[in-house]
């Protein structure tokens, strides 16, 4: 196997918005010259377009150049910042989401939700509320639809259990709980 192959294998280990950093920030001091292609390969196979996600980071800066903005959540997940960034701005407060290039805890990467600084105390008020039903949500996030009404006014809360004494697992499960608003139904999934 050559050096190249191995590179690309840690590289294929990194989330897309790992590989997408990579090539926004460029660090020709950390990085050899041949990364930045593989990187860019990596994430045209994965069928993101790495060009997009530079574009549309360099979008929101220009948005909000000037203005006074505060974080209100980090995030490990992207999905997790764009449904609250959506609970927001259905309120009626606007929200970005920017990737997070350091952070206080050693190796995190993830990204931060940010409001006006004149927004934060709304915003954190809009996000400890109730979860917001899944029929408010786009589909590609919302939760699934009640098997026992098919209605999409679901909310979701999530459980650890512990590993019993007999289990092989050394870390807690999670258990989803989904209620419907609709019919009252509750179920879980594993």
């Amino acid at each position: 196997m050559t050096n190249l192959d191995e590179i690309r294998q840690q590289l294929d280990l990194l989330t897309d918005e790992e590989l997408v950093s990579i090539l926004r920030e460029h660090d020709d001091e950390q990085w050899r010259p041949e990364v930045f292609d593989l990187v860019d390969s990596i994430l045209r196979g994965r069928g993101v377009s790495p060009g997009e996600n530079v574009i549309q980071e360099e979008s929101i800066l220009d948005e909000t150049a000037g203005l006074d903005l505060i974080a209100v959540a980090n995030y490990f997940s992207y999905m997790d910042a764009e449904t609250d960034r959506l609970a927001l701005e259905a309120k009626g407060l606007k929200a970005w989401i920017f990737h997070e290039h350091a952070s206080s805890m050693q190796g995190f990467r993830g990204v931060q939700l940010q409001v006006r600084a004149e927004d934060l105390t709304a915003a954190m008020g809009i996000l400890e509320s109730e979860p917001v039903p899944s029929s408010d949500l786009p589909a590609e996030i919302a939760e699934p639809p009640c098997p026992k009404c098919g209605s999409r006014k679901v909310t979701e809360g999530a459980d650890a259990l512990e590993p019993s004494a007999h289990s092989t697992r050394s870390s807690p499960r999670t258990i989803w709980r989904y209620n419907c608003a609709s019919c009252g139904h509750k179920w879980s999934e594993s």
